[in-house]
């Protein structure tokens, strides 16, 4: 297999893995033991690594390899403002019709949340800003996995945003404040490894 077809193979399956929070928070990421798991040779891992590096998903230590960032709290609520900022200034030049398709209750809430967001980044008029949103959403999908631990009412949240249509931004900001307020259980679910 080449190298390109190896590491195009190995990006995927590893962000997801981090997004699911497969991983806990600090953990080491072992390339030997990640390209054993995908079957490919560890130099892609290592170089898939070093792109989830760059995109913050992972942090390489000099000397110390790869972990999985461990967010503070004051970081993750920063996160969620960057986030909220980043959606209200995107669902302004978007037709929010489209976005309807993401109401379905056979799937997840953060898999729809994330696919909602996606949907809003590829859309937006400012590819610079759809670029920071697809990026910033996937820091924040492993605290998305566990909201639900927290929020009982998650699809409901989902539905409101969709509803609201361009003048979200109050709904887009009541989502992310509700989150910064528990900022700290969310970090401590995130803790736990999920599988």
């Amino acid at each position: 297999m080449s190298p390109v077809n190896a590491m195009e193979r190995s990006y995927s399956p590893i962000k997801e893995m981090l997004r699911r929070g497969v991983f806990k928070p600090g953990a080491r990421l072992e390339a030997n033991r990640l390209a054993n798991e995908l079957g490919v040779s560890m130099t892609p891992v290592r170089d898939v690594l070093h792109q989830l590096a760059g995109e913050r998903l992972v942090e390489a230590r000099i000397g110390n390899g790869f972990h999985v960032p461990r967010l503070s709290e004051g970081a993750l609520r920063d996160l969620y403002e960057w986030n909220a900022a980043l959606m209200t200034s995107a669902t302004r030049s978007i037709d929010i019709e489209v976005l309807r398709a993401f109401e379905s209750p056979d799937i997840p809430a953060s898999d729809r949340f994330a696919a909602f967001v996606a949907h809003i980044a590829a859309s937006t008029s400012n590819s610079e800003i759809g670029i920071a949103l697809c990026n910033a959403s996937d820091r924040l999908h492993p605290f998305r996995v566990v909201e639900a631990e927290i929020f009982a009412d998650v699809d409901d949240e989902l539905a409101s945003l969709l509803i609201h249509g361009k003048e979200n931004a109050d709904a887009i900001r009541r989502f992310h404040v509700r989150r910064i307020r528990v900022s700290a259980e969310l970090l401590r679910l995130r803790e736990r490894p999920r599988i």
